[in-house]
């Protein structure tokens, strides 16, 4: 319960500032004294207390549900001013509030396309118990939006799609999301995942390995998902049983480590076969942490061990010893699909679009010399 700590009268200035230290404070989820207590408490009306409350609301810091009650928010955050007048055409680009450098590439490029087409994107970053209440709140409020943009690395639960899905803008995912058909304003743009798992099964084979152990350092998204599909494809054109591909019992959940998750699942997988000769592993900071584990395991890539795996990562993948071979989806054409749809430039009727990769060789990989191991 908040303390009645205020003893003598405050301006509206300073209520707001200790309820807003207050919130902050506060585990995701507690449940506020009603607003008439407040009202008492801070020696307000109910009218300013209730306008104080509606101004921290939009800021984010807390949600009012009519029947419920007055609860803290999860934090996340508008990363420039969504309210700050503009003649510019505005889209509210919405991305999980964890560092990866996917994600920041990404933001950047459209970023660079945006200005170009005189577009303002206005950043919010979300947290993973969020109900996303500050970005309808912010669809609402702000007239100048044209389009809402959100980065799908993170589980989109589908009572928030069909919240989404509800709006009159436009609403692009960026990221494998299932059932955007049900959305009559909702578009995907993402990799072509399903080729990105093809491709990396088929350039081990290509270079003799059968003797291949499965890196699962991503959470099971629906990415993750076609990811798979791409790979058993290629099991079947090339006669590799499933089953003799060697995965980790352990999964990664979102928003934890993918780095150490590759560390853990390769040592996990090479104990369970120490025979192995290559590793597919879902992106870069796996593949990284699946070179420590080898080191550890007095293991040598490729000389030992092989490593495929996908994305660009700051081009580190290319000073890593040896450099990574990687499957890579260029950004610059996921970021261009997107502009032109908020630009209303979509001439084409479709609503999901898949950018195709390709495949970078460089040191990792090994080619086996004389008689193909045998699974």
């Amino acid at each position: 319960m908040m303390k009645n700590s205020l003893a003598t009268p405050q301006t509206a200035a300073q209520i707001k500032s200790a309820l807003r230290e207050y919130l902050w404070n506060q585990e995701v989820g507690t449940r506020l004294p009603p607003e008439r207590q407040l009202a008492e408490n801070y020696r307000v009306s109910r009218s300013t207390m209730s306008k104080i409350l509606g101004e921290l609301e939009a800021e984010g810091l807390l949600v009012r549900r009519i029947g419920h009650g007055t609860f803290v928010t999860p934090r996340d955050t508008v990363a420039v001013p969504a309210f700050a007048p503009t003649d510019q055409a505005e889209a509210l680009l919405v991305y999980p509030d964890f560092f990866a450098f996917g994600i920041w590439d990404l933001v950047h490029h459209l970023e660079v396309a945006a200005r170009c087409r005189n577009f303002r994107l206005n950043h919010l970053r979300v947290q993973p118990e969020s109900e996303w209440d500050l970005l309808f709140l912010l669809a609402e409020r702000n007239r100048n939006i044209r389009g809402i943009v959100i980065i799908a690395g993170m589980p989109l639960r589908k009572s928030l799609l069909d919240r989404l899905g509800a709006l009159e803008l436009p609403v692009i995912f960026v990221g494998k999301v299932n059932d955007i058909d049900q959305y009559h304003n909702c578009y995907n743009v993402s990799n072509n995942h399903f080729l990105t798992g093809y491709q990396k099964l088929e350039v081990l084979v290509r270079n003799g390995h059968r003797r291949i152990g499965l890196i699962h350092n991503e959470p099971p998204t629906p990415a993750f998902q076609e990811n798979i599909r791409g790979l058993k494809k290629a099991a079947r054109d090339f006669k590799l049983p499933w089953r003799s591909l060697v995965q980790p019992d352990s999964q990664i959940d979102c928003w934890q480590d993918s780095l150490e998750s590759g560390y853990f699942q390769t040592l996990e997988v090479m104990r369970k076969d120490p025979a192995l000769t290559a590793l597919v592993v879902d992106t870069t900071p796996g593949a990284i942490g699946a070179l420590r584990a080898l080191h550890e395991l007095k293991l040598r890539c490729p000389d030992d061990v092989s490593i495929i795996t996908a994305l660009a990562n700051a081009r580190v993948e290319e000073f890593t010893c040896p450099k990574l071979s990687t499957v890579i989806t260029p950004t610059e054409e996921v970021t261009a699909i997107v502009i032109r749809i908020l630009a209303g430039e979509n001439e084409l009727p479709l609503r999901e679009f898949r950018v195709n990769s390709t495949v970078v060789e460089r040191e990792s990989i090994r080619k086996l010399i004389g008689k193909v191991n045998e699974s």
